[in-house]
């Protein structure tokens, strides 16, 4: 055997001799490693008392030093120590190597020969052997494995973020004098459209702190040693120094399980943090979407917003309309601001739009204050089409049509609107239509038409045909209440609010005078079941004030109660139409009746002498001059000229009123007395004509009510605009409706206006006018 391979073969002994020496101590020592990093990866040191976080790593660190003083006084193992363990390994006896390495010092040189012949084939067969298991009589209940154990499990759930534990398990939050900053301040901001107020974090507190997705995170450090470092989840940012040395940092949270703040090797402060996302705002249908019968489209739907909802819509596309192709928008009107859940109704005329009549899908989408924008299930409707009953008003839409889909026919149209001009009598006499007519048939007639305008002509037209005056009424008054809820939307001031209040009022003021003339009665009486002119009137003060008071919410909560009002009247004023024409304008004739019977009656009260004092003796009247004489014979010609109209008027009813006839007769009474000169006598009877005039017309829409369908007064049913259960014969409060009172609505006015008296006192501290102004700014 060759001296290497025996060097190499008690090389492996040696080893065998330095694993049994060392495995103790460093089995020992990994333990301790591993056991450290589970508890890190576990993130419990972080969790406990920086004092005995710090024991614990004392005690870690004297573990160690015991096995790195052990693992440095073991003994090398010498050559005599491999040399007799190879031998052991091996199983030969009288030891080999070392009768090799001896020499004889007497006896027969021959027979020592020999024998070291013999030992050195016994060497040749020398082998070593592996090492003897030491460690399971160190350490008998294996928990070398358990520490493993946990090393593993801890890693399966903390590797991701395990830098960040094996930080502050390595530095514990422990305060030691002259080291640590003298100030600490740190504030989690959350986004505005959240609500949310201002946090102010206490260092070591381990209540875990919610924050909303995208906070700012502010924090202010005064003094301690180093350059300050912000941990916020993945993120690790350092603070920056001031003009005054400070040291501040502002950055967002987008996610994590914990906020630090690390000062050189410590961790300064620490909080568990919970990342609450920002949801996508849900809508939904909450019915399908269908005609009302003005022939608007009406849906309902139900918005929510964990934060609060900024915008809801309709978005309506075509079946077949390409992808890129733009839809309908129809925002629809949110009951207040940053709602998290509404119940919302839209009504959307589309009557005049080019895909009436057609199948389309109704997309309903809502957007968050942070911009996200959540869309709900689609469904798919036939968009609401008018049927028109006037003949020339059907004519005229039809050639709208014609008109929009091949403008090649536009001379052949304005041929046919020449005809028709040309017979103001199949207009029924309105020279608006007539008008918008002829300005259709001179746009037709140009080189190119605006087919826009030539659509807005017809529409006008056919529409004023068909309702006369109440659809155009009817925008205007549409127009100015949506311009009112996109001013609340928008947050504009107060005397923005109030001029739109002004022109919601001249709006309905218009309506209401288009839906008299077009024979539908706006009158509160204990049968009925609409608000009368009194109840709108109290509302649009109401609406008035709460616009000057800026109270928002509750100007919504009051338009959105007008709009149900306004909704339930043009439900009463579409059961009828203008198929009954002929009762249209006797109504309208039996108007103009009365206007002229209130115009005579407040000349007879002018004239009227003015009655003695009590203590003045009665004196006969005084014969009446030539000039009031002739007066007085004029009058009585316009009143019988009126008697005579009011006459004919009940022949073209078909059922008149007995209570014209009566009226009649007070005219006949009224026009001898004015004959006569007798003023007051007339003035009386005259009064009592006009108050029978106002009991035929209520009387007349009734009927005309009836034979609609529609009961007494448009006949809503059992309920009243406002949703509400009718309870006996008149409006009953339920106890379910919750409006503020004037009372306080007057005091919130006073509260307001002392605010702004103190905000413009120059005098008054910096810091209140500030505070003053911050109150004052919603406003």
């Amino acid at each position: 055997m060759d001296d290497a391979a025996l060097l190499r073969r008690l090389r492996l002994a040696r080893l065998a001799l330095w694993w049994e020496r060392l495995a103790p101590a460093l089995t020992a020592l990994a333990a301790l490693v591993a056991l450290f990093l589970a508890l890190a990866l576990f993130d419990i040191l972080a969790l406990l008392p920086g004092w005995l976080h710090a024991l614990i790593l004392v005690g870690f660190a004297a573990a160690v030093s015991v096995v790195l003083i052990r693992l440095r006084r073991t003994l090398r193992p010498s050559e005599a120590e491999a040399a007799r363990r190879l031998e052991r390994d091996s199983g030969v006896p009288h030891r080999p190597l070392a009768t090799l390495a001896d020499t004889a010092a007497l006896g027969d040189p021959a027979l020592w020969q020999a024998h070291r012949d013999r030992m050195a084939a016994v060497v040749r067969d020398l082998r070593p052997g592996w090492p003897d298991p030491v460690l399971p009589a160190r350490d008998p209940y294996a928990l070398r494995f358990a520490a493993l154990l946990l090393l593993v499990i801890a890693a399966a759930g903390g590797w991701s973020d395990g830098r960040d534990r094996l930080s502050r398990a390595l530095y514990p939050a422990v305060e030691a004098p002259g080291l640590g900053p003298r100030l600490l301040e740190v504030w989690v901001i959350p986004p505005s459209h959240t609500g949310q107020a201002t946090q102010l974090l206490r260092p070591r507190s381990d209540t875990p702190v919610a924050v909303a997705e995208g906070s700012m995170v502010k924090a202010v450090l005064e003094g301690g040693l180093g350059t300050a470092t912000l941990i916020a989840g993945p993120q690790s940012m350092p603070f920056r120094r001031d003009e005054t040395g400070a040291q501040r940092i502002e950055t967002r949270i987008e996610a994590g399980d914990r906020l630090a703040i690390e000062q050189g090797w410590r961790i300064v402060a620490s909080w568990p943090i919970t990342v609450i996302r920002d949801a996508l705002p849900s809508i939904a249908f909450t019915g399908q979407p269908e005609a009302d019968p003005r022939g608007r489209l009406q849906a309902s739907l139900d918005a929510s917003d964990d934060y609060g909802l900024a915008k809801a819509w309709i978005e309506i596309r075509r079946l077949d309309s390409a992808v890129d192709e733009p839809g309908l928008r129809m925002e629809l009107a949110l009951p207040g601001e940053r709602i998290k859940s509404a119940a919302l109704i839209g009504r959307f005329d589309l009557a005049a739009h080019d895909w009436a009549g057609l199948p389309a899908r109704l997309i309903p989408q809502a957007e968050d204050g942070a911009g996200q924008i959540g869309g709900g299930e689609p469904t798919i409707v036939t968009l609401p089409e008018r049927i028109f009953r006037h003949p020339v008003a059907r004519a005229l839409i039809e050639w709208r049509k014609e008109a929009s889909d091949a403008p090649r026919l536009g001379p052949e149209i304005a041929e046919r609107l020449r005809l028709l001009t040309a017979d103001p009598d199949l207009l029924d006499g309105d020279k608006r239509v007539l008008l918008a007519l002829v300005l259709a048939r001179r746009v037709l007639m140009g080189a190119s038409f605006d087919r826009s305008e030539l659509r807005d002509l017809l529409w006008q037209a056919a529409t004023r045909l068909d309702d006369g005056g109440l659809p155009a009424a009817e925008q205007e008054l549409e127009q100015a209440r949506r311009e009112l809820e996109n001013a609340l939307a928008e947050n504009a001031q107060p005397q923005r609010l109030t001029e739109l209040v002004d022109r919601v009022e001249a709006a309905l003021e218009r309506w209401m005078a288009a839906m008299a003339e077009n024979g539908v009665e706006v009158a509160a009486s204990p049968d009925a079941n609409v608000v009368g002119e009194d109840e709108l009137a109290e509302m649009l003060n109401a609406l008035r004030t709460l616009a000057e008071a800026g109270d928002r919410d509750a100007l919504r909560r009051r338009l959105a109660e007008l709009a149900a009002v306004l909704a339930e009247l043009g439900q009463a004023q579409a059961g009828g139409g203008r198929d009954d024409g002929a009762a249209v304008r006797s109504m309208a004739a039996l108007r103009d009746i009365a206007r002229r019977q209130q115009e005579l009656l407040d000349r007879s009260f002018r004239r009227t002498p003015p009655p003695p004092e009590e203590d003045e003796p009665s004196r006969p009247p005084a014969k009446p001059s030539a000039a009031e004489q002739a007066e007085g014979r004029r009058d009585a010609q316009a009143q019988k000229a009126l008697r005579d109209a009011l006459k004919q008027l009940g022949t073209t009813l078909a059922e008149p009123p007995r209570i014209l006839d009566e009226a009649a007769a007070s005219m006949a009474g009224a026009a001898a007395s004015l004959g006569g000169g007798d003023w007051p006598l007339a003035a009386e009877q005259q009064g009592e004509a006009l108050r029978r005039l106002k009991d035929g017309a209520r009387e007349m829409v009734e009927k005309m009510a009836a034979a609609r369908g529609l009961g007494k007064a448009g006949g809503l049913a059992a309920r009243d605009p406002f949703g509400r259960a009718l309870q006996g014969q008149a409006h009953k409060d339920d106890g379910s409706t919750r409006v503020q009172g004037e009372a306080g609505i007057r005091r919130a006015r006073e509260i307001l206006d002392e605010l702004r008296r103190r905000a413009a006192d120059p005098n008054r501290p910096p810091p209140e006018l500030d505070y003053l102004r911050r109150l004052l700014k919603q406003f």
